[in-house]
């Protein structure tokens, strides 16, 4: 039964006055008082309720003449209000008027659902002007309530209206949607906005009880790691520690003294990166302390974790020194440091080191490393003046990573988070789990209930941090993921006996996946956190040089002190059953391709894996499945086994701090001679009015691949009307490389993701194209594994770049989607020169996700040669490998097959002659391999000129 829930206008402020005096007086049940939609419970914070209903009897209703107040369909009770639309473009709206001071923060958490998958959106209206605040829901789910939360800074006093858009037909279905279990409510903002970007902090109290903190601060293009005494709210800087020629700088890490403590972090100074290490001590520190360097071999010490035993620190990092990454220890004083040791196996690259210490001096490390078909955490003892055997200590099928330590009387902690993604989507996150359990001799031990109440299959957790508090409680932090292209909120629980407290939101504005710092003394557990101002949907993101803001928080919970210690239950850890294999992903990515090499033309070539196209949790389109980039950057290397790498984040997204960030992961992950990675962007031209009398949005997107690891600027596509020519021009001087991507796509129908303009190019600066990527191939309209949403129109595609005379190769590469996709070329060396001038020369190849070599030449002429047409036949040499057996080769000549053969075989070499070649002014020839899992290689074209 339908009831009209209101077919009259109500005056504004008469509404705001009864809403507020309905929601105050009535007895709420405690769902929704001022908690967002499935959020858990917040830390005391002033609030004000705007207007909260489940539409029941004698609760608020809205005045909106496009919803009716319907009976039978109820998240909780017996009523909701339902809107339709019945036809394209049309959208039904939820008013909620409001009235707000600057400073404060206006929240809104509702329930949706829908008949047709329609979209869903939330926005601020304020007069004609209408702003975004949550990600829109394409896909409203059928028959299944979803949980919908949104924020809306008020940066002056305002008066507007928050408006719930449920159903909407904008590029969505028609049909019903129903909205139930609304709450708008206002909170004073906790932020604190500093003149500098903070971010990485790390906190201890020391000996006597005194709050320490280091955080790594950047002010215009330069870095510093501050260092804080924290007293209440208020924090007093005590220095600034910046080695002279710093040209990177990593996150600080701390360990206790009995009155200050030690910090290290990582500096970067003439290309190569060293741990620094300082002791910061007494009550009126000030200035700057000394501070000294460890001296490791590699060019890249990174990640320092820090204990304090006795009189003694230790340092611990990760450097790519020797064969593979591995995990380094070091004891420091006051005077210097002691001998280096490699704690970690030589045989495989480990990583995130963690270090905690026991009362009778000795110590616990652990770290992570993918080794043979598992990525898993190891660990090692040291105790009575040495380290003492490598063990691994987790066993889950997993990804297993950054472990976090805490003591417990004698007992050892250990947090760390555990992922796994579908299909061969590597750098695409589908689960992201943490786990926290007591490390024993043989086994783990874990609090029970702990994947039913804190890390359950709906939540995406990482980066986990534990600490006990004087009362042996367990408090366990974490970041949580807001929505697919929002950030992180600070989570907390606490732990005694056999149960969980209610999850604690840390902080109600979001930040980054940065860790949540704990630390605890005999009165208090004090959390802190990085927030920011990062956008939290598409909207908001786009536009020139956007600087982002980001702070530090401090909060102090009162640790309840007790006579003993507080009980922990445990159980033997039991993990979540998977159906993921680390195994089966590496089997379909061909991992284990071995290494080939050719002579040709009295060179040795060697094959080289790469992948010019991914992104990090710093692009917009899924910070909650994109990783951080040293993640990436340790699957590239370890699961799929790649040679080269480049993070090509959105130019948009970016700002100077950020751009530094991005520019110091991509140097400190390079290994020479083993992993070799770019710095990268992608330029993505997506705003670019169509031209005169055409439909779709101008240029295209494109990556920029810099050979200059610390080029300085990175290039914003927003930043007015530029074309892909004069972008060239803007980088005139520079050596790099523009790859053009989703070539033909029309899934916005030339809007969004524009085809590829092939208007624009140059032989030189655009070499090659991605034919193929997650969203599948762009070789010509009908080709195999198409991208469904490829234009249904010849003209963007890469075959027709070929019929219009372009000279330009192929390569593939992932973007989003992980493993799909990847770089094949042949090169003299693993060196940023030898493969920029491969890619130069086109001598790639792309496969749509598998490793299968492919060579494709023709006398002295191989793949992307341009070379002048000899008279007569021409002969043409194919060679190829896969792990599965290839079932078909193709060679095409102006774009049309004109040999084919099925070898059967994994491994082949023929020959082919074109008697009889087309007497034209340029005649191309390439070759596609298929596999019988229909796995594709597809190598540059040969030129023949006239």
């Amino acid at each position: 039964m339908d009831r009209r829930a209101s077919n009259g206008r109500i005056d504004r402020r008469e509404f705001l006055s009864g809403a507020l005096g309905t929601a105050l007086a009535w007895g709420f049940d405690g769902r929704l008082w001022g908690v967002p939609v499935g959020a858990g419970r917040a830390f005391e914070t002033e609030r004000r309720v705007i207007f909260e209903s489940s539409f029941e009897k004698g609760q608020p209703t809205l005045p909106a003449g496009q919803h009716t107040l319907v009976e039978g369909v109820a998240r909780t009770g017996n009523c909701s209000m339902m809107g339709r639309v019945t036809g394209p473009n049309r959208a039904c709206f939820l008013e909620v008027p409001f009235e707000s001071g600057a400073g404060s923060v206006v929240h809104v958490s509702f329930w949706v659902r829908s008949d047709s998958r329609s979209a869903c959106a939330v926005f601020v209206r304020v007069g004609n002007k209408r702003t975004g605040i949550a990600r829109r829901i394409d896909n409203v789910p059928v028959g299944r309530w979803t949980p919908v939360e949104a924020r809306y800074e008020v940066a002056e006093e305002t008066k507007g209206f928050i408006q719930i858009v449920a159903p909407s037909s904008h590029n969505a279905p028609a049909g019903r949607a129903w909205v139930d279990d609304v709450c708008v409510w206002q909170t004073v903002s906790e932020c604190d906005w500093p003149d500098r970007v903070q971010d990485f902090p790390a906190v201890a109290y020391d000996g006597s009880g005194r709050l320490w903190m280091a955080v790594l601060e950047r002010r215009a293009l330069a870095a510093s790691v501050g260092v804080y005494r924290i007293e209440g709210r208020r924090r007093r800087q005590v220095c600034a520690l910046a080695p002279p020629g710093l040209t990177g700088i990593g996150a600080p890490a701390i360990a206790a003294l009995p009155s200050g403590f030690v910090v290290a972090f990582a500096v970067e100074q003439r290309d190569n990166w060293r741990i620094a290490y300082a002791f910061v001590e007494g009550e009126a520190a000030a200035g700057e302390p000394a501070y000294r360097f460890i001296d490791c071999e590699g060019s890249a010490n990174i990640s320092p974790a820090v204990a304090v035993a006795g009189e003694k620190a230790f340092v611990l990092w990760e450097s790519n020194a020797g064969g593979a990454r591995g995990i380094y220890s070091c004891r420091v004083d006051r005077k210097g440091c002691g001998s280096i040791e490699r704690i970690s196996s030589g045989a495989a690259n480990s990583y995130n080191p963690a270090v905690v210490a026991l009362d009778d001096g000795s110590l616990v490390a652990a770290w992570d490393s993918v080794r043979g078909r598992s990525a898993d955490i190891y660990s090692r003892w040291f105790r009575e003046g040495r380290w003492r055997k490598e063990r691994r200590i987790t066993s889950d099928a997993r990804i297993e990573r950054h472990p976090s330590l805490a003591v417990r009387e004698r007992e050892v902690w250990m947090a760390w988070q555990m992922q796994s993604y579908n299909s061969i989507r590597l750098n695409s996150l589908t689960e992201q789990r943490i786990a926290v359990a007591r490390i024993d001799d043989d086994s783990l031990h874990a609090p029970v209930r702990l994947f039913d109440d804190v890390s359950t299959a709906k939540r995406m957790l990482m980066r986990p941090r534990i600490v006990f508090d004087s009362s042996g409680r367990l408090w366990l932090a974490a970041r949580e993921s807001i929505g697919q292209n929002s950030g992180w909120r600070p989570v907390i629980w606490s732990y005694e006996g056999g149960r969980w407290s209610d999850r604690m939101i840390v902080m109600d504005q979001q930040g980054r996946w940065r860790p949540v710092s704990l630390a605890s003394s005999a009165a208090s557990v004090t959390a802190v956190c990085q927030y920011d101002d990062l956008a939290r949907g598409w909207d908001r993101t786009r536009g020139k040089f956007r600087n982002w803001r980001s702070g530090i928080f401090v909060r102090t919970v009162p640790s309840e002190r007790g006579g003993s210690a507080a009980a922990i239950r445990t159980e033997p850890l039991e993990t979540p059953k998977t159906d993921f294999s680390l195994s089966h992903k590496t089997e379909l990515c061909a991992a284990d391709l071995p290494r080939q090499s050719i002579e040709h033309n009295g060179r040795r070539l060697t094959l080289f894996w790469g992948d010019f196209h991914d992104h990090t949790d710093i692009s917009v389109c899924n910070r909650r499945g994109n990783p951080p980039g040293h993640d990436l950057f340790a699957n590239l290397r370890d699961i799929e086994k790649l040679d080269f790498c480049a993070l090509t984040d959105h130019g948009y997204n970016f700002d100077e701090p950020q751009w530094a960030f991005n520019a110091e992961q991509t140097r400190n992950n390079h290994d020479p001679g083993r992993f070799v990675t770019f710095l990268a962007e992608e330029w993505t031209s997506s705003r670019n009015p169509p031209a005169e009398g055409g439909i779709m949005n101008r240029y295209g997107h494109h990556n920029l691949i810099f050979l200059n690891p610390y080029h300085s600027k990175f290039y914003d596509s927003f930043d007015g009307d530029i074309s892909p020519a004069e972008l060239w021009k803007q980088l005139k001087g520079h050596e790099f490389i523009c790859i053009p991507h989703q070539l033909a796509d029309w899934k916005g129908k030339g809007k969004g993701n524009p085809p590829k303009d092939w208007s624009y190019v140059n032989e030189r600066l655009q070499p090659v194209a991605e034919i193929f990527q997650a969203r599948q191939s762009y070789e010509y309209l009908g080709c195999p594994r198409q991208s469904p949403t490829g234009a249904p129109f010849k003209g963007n595609y890469l075959q027709d770049a070929w019929a219009a005379g372009i000279i330009i190769g192929v390569i593939a590469s992932p973007d989003h989607g992980g493993g799909s996709g990847k770089v094949g070329l042949w090169a003299e060396q693993l060196t940023r020169r030898s493969i920029f001038d491969a890619v130069r020369a086109r001598h790639t190849f792309g496969t749509s996700g598998a490793k299968m070599s492919l060579f494709f030449g023709a006398g002295a002429a191989m793949m992307g040669d341009k070379v002048k047409r000899p008279d007569g036949p021409i002969g043409f040499r194919v060679k190829a490998l896969a792990l599965r057996p290839v079932k078909e080769l193709v060679i095409f000549r102006n774009n049309q097959i004109v040999h084919r053969v099925e070898p059967n075989r994994k491994g082949f070499e023929l020959s082919w002659t074109d008697s009889d070649p087309l007497r034209v002014d340029l005649v191309w020839y390439y070759a596609r391999i298929r596999a019988e899992d229909d796995e594709l290689a597809w190598s540059s074209p040969i030129w023949f000129t006239a």
